[in-house]
């Protein structure tokens, strides 16, 4: 049986690797984007750019192979809990410093009361993807060693216990807490819980909510949030991530005509630690959960295929790596449960910060501001203000196209991450190196793994829709979806409410929604599921809904698919007639273009879709068809 390809890259002394068709092995890391490394079998040894080296071939089965993806919305949150329970147990050796100390394994596998062996699997699994679900077996979804075999009543006993005994102003200690649970067990004929197993649910539940029920909010604030103007916990690379977005101050012009269109929005992130700028993404929209997805997933992989595509080879942008805390505001793009189910999937902790309480530092914001004085050099910027634009013709001198501003960007923030930065006393390239690689006073945490998995990355931090699979297929916004791979779920019931359909979730970008996608339990794999008609064009949603709206003036039905996207034909043609004329309709002219390269970046960066091996992704289930499945496969 194939092997799913593995889901990172880890860059570290002794790693197995692959350049120009030969095996190599690391000796040691050169810099932030070099490796020294000796050819399997020779002495020969090279300095190779950790850009163009690639996972080892895989041959045989191997105890690091990638576990089985699921859908994270399949997982129950005691489950998550438990896996949560497990990472914590095995942090200490998922640090490379301790992979070798048999005895704290040992000492992990008492407290989980589970063998060695076991502890290592977890560690395979976890360094594998580096993902909390891997941490998730169906041996551990059972019951058995580390996880307990109460029955629900008691656990629901337990859960209220907590929250209405425990978790009060009164502050009851936890043996009282104990009392209380197990008096109610008895009341009710139940099997008594043991104290250690209440003990571990309430160091389950031990946080900030806790404190803030039990001693009020300056307690909570005082113990878990960070003094204004600093931000704890910051002491490495990605340990504290910030992301923010900003409409840039310099007016753009379209790559038609060159006439000016609008200002442009931008979301970066950057690392506190450090003040590397790990991410960014440019949009002619405002600010949604698509651009802050798509902000994430730019900082976690490496950069080099996207600097190609942009045709720019003379400048590095080395950083790339999962954040431990990413911290935003409150605002409404960043409260969805995309972006929350994403960011514990990938074991990172979503920081939101209240309303009117910016008790962190801003260094996204400075960061921001920086970028926006350097743009004020710019043909076509706007200024703060009358009195500093005066008579200066914006719009008039605007020249910069979203292609060459991109490209402007890049070498704008290559130039900052080596200038000297106040805030660390040197430069932000030189204090992620020595975060990375280390000090003669400090050693480093070592370079991050680098992700394999690019589209299950990409599509995880999409917005998704839940929908049940009829026989058209799927319908959302009016729109229809199918294909075979469907057909196994079609009418599905509701586990629990057989009366009931079914929903399933299905992941959409919102520039192209012409591909849903959608994440097969039986195959354990995205799929691409297109428009049921393909003969439709690719449109975003928001000329969707602009068609929607006229329709609905002229009195069409929404259903009637054919007609709203003529309308949306009809008004394309009328915007490139009249774009040399309009601003708005050169506006609309260059999003469908930023959309279609979006997509044709989409086929590049991505994994190919290609057809399914029968042996790899076919279940026993009637109406299957594996000849006509075409899934997402990683390169």
């Amino acid at each position: 049986m194939k092997m799913q390809e593995p889901q990172f890259l880890h860059i570290r002394e002794g790693a197995t690797i692959s350049h120009d068709g030969k095996e190599y092995v690391i000796l040691s890391v050169a810099d932030l984007n070099l490796v020294l490394a000796k050819e399997v079998g020779t002495n020969t040894k090279a300095l190779i750019k950790i850009g163009d080296i690639s996972p080892p071939t895989i041959v045989g089965d191997s105890p690091e192979r990638a576990p089985v993806r699921r859908e994270l919305v399949s997982i129950p949150t005691e489950t998550w809990e438990l896996a949560e329970e497990k990472l914590r147990l095995i942090s200490p050796l998922v640090n490379n410093h301790y992979r070798h100390s048999g005895a704290l394994a040992n000492e992990i596998a008492a407290e989980a009361g589970v063998s060695r062996a076991t502890i290592y699997r977890w560690v395979a699994a976890y360094r594998s993807s580096g993902q909390l679900s891997s941490l998730i077996s169906n041996t551990f979804e059972r019951g058995g060693k580390g996880k307990g075999r109460i029955s629900s009543d008691v656990e629901a006993i337990i859960e209220d216990a907590i929250k209405n005994f425990h978790n009060t102003d009164q502050c009851q200690s936890i043996a009282e807490t104990i009392t209380d649970i197990r008096r109610r067990c008895s009341n009710a004929n139940l099997k008594l819980p043991g104290a250690s197993t209440i003990r571990k649910r309430l160091e389950w539940t031990d946080g900030r909510e806790r404190l803030l029920r039990r001693k009020g909010e300056a307690a909570a604030y005082q113990r878990y949030d960070p003094i204004k103007g600093s931000v704890p916990d910051s002491e490495w690379p990605l340990s504290v991530v910030q992301m923010d977005h900003t409409e840039l101050p310099v007016i753009i012009v379209d790559d038609v005509y060159r006439k000016s269109i609008r200002r442009v929005w931008i979301t970066l992130a950057i690392d506190v630690f450090s003040r590397v700028c790990l991410g960014m993404h440019l949009s002619l929209d405002a600010p949604s959960a698509m651009s802050a997805g798509m902000c994430v997933s730019h900082a976690i992989l490496p950069k080099e295929r996207w600097l190609s595509r942009l045709g720019i080879t003379t400048v590095d942008w080395p950083a790339w790596g999962t954040m431990g805390i990413l911290h935003m505001d409150n605002a409404r793009e960043f409260r969805g449960n995309m972006l929350r189910l994403a960011c514990k999937e990938y074991d990172i902790d979503l920081h939101l910060r209240p309303v009117k309480k910016p008790r962190y530092g801003a260094h996204i914001e400075r960061l921001m501001g920086t970028v926006s004085q350097g743009l004020k050099t710019l043909k076509g910027a706007t200024f703060s203000g009358p009195s500093e634009k005066g008579e200066y013709d914006a719009e008039g001198n605007a020249c910069m196209t979203f292609s060459e501003l991109e490209r402007w960007l890049v070498l704008f923030f290559a130039k900052y991450h080596k200038a000297p930065h106040n805030g660390i006393a040197t430069s932000p390239l030189s204090k992620w190196r020595e975060g990375l690689l280390g000090t003669k006073e400090k050693p480093g945490r070592g370079l991050p793994a680098r992700r394999l998995d690019e589209e299950t990355l990409r599509i995880n931090f999409m917005p998704f829709f839940e929908r049940s699979v009829q026989n058209y297929g799927v319908l959302l916004d009016h729109v229809h979806y199918y294909h075979d791979v469907l057909r196994p779920w079609i009418n599905t019931p509701h586990p629990d409410f057989k009366k009931h359909k079914r929903n399933f979730r299905f992941h959409r970008d919102p520039r192209d929604i012409s591909i849903l996608y959608f994440f097969d339990e039986h195959a354990k794999r995205y799929f691409a599921i297109p428009y049921r008609n393909t003969g439709l064009p690719s449109v975003s949603i928001w000329e969707l809904r602009d068609a929607h709206r006229r329709a609905s003036e002229r009195r069409i039905s929404l259903d009637d698919e054919r007609a709203i996207f003529s309308i949306i034909n009809e008004q394309r043609k009328i915007e490139e007639e009249a774009a040399e004329k309009t601003k708005v309709a050169r506006r609309e002219q260059q999003r469908r273009i930023q959309n279609a390269k979006a997509k044709v970046d989409r086929k590049e960066d991505l994994p190919k879709i290609s057809s399914v091996e029968p042996s790899i992704t076919t279940p026993d289930i009637p109406g299957y068809d594996p000849d006509s499945v075409f899934l997402l496969e990683d390169e």
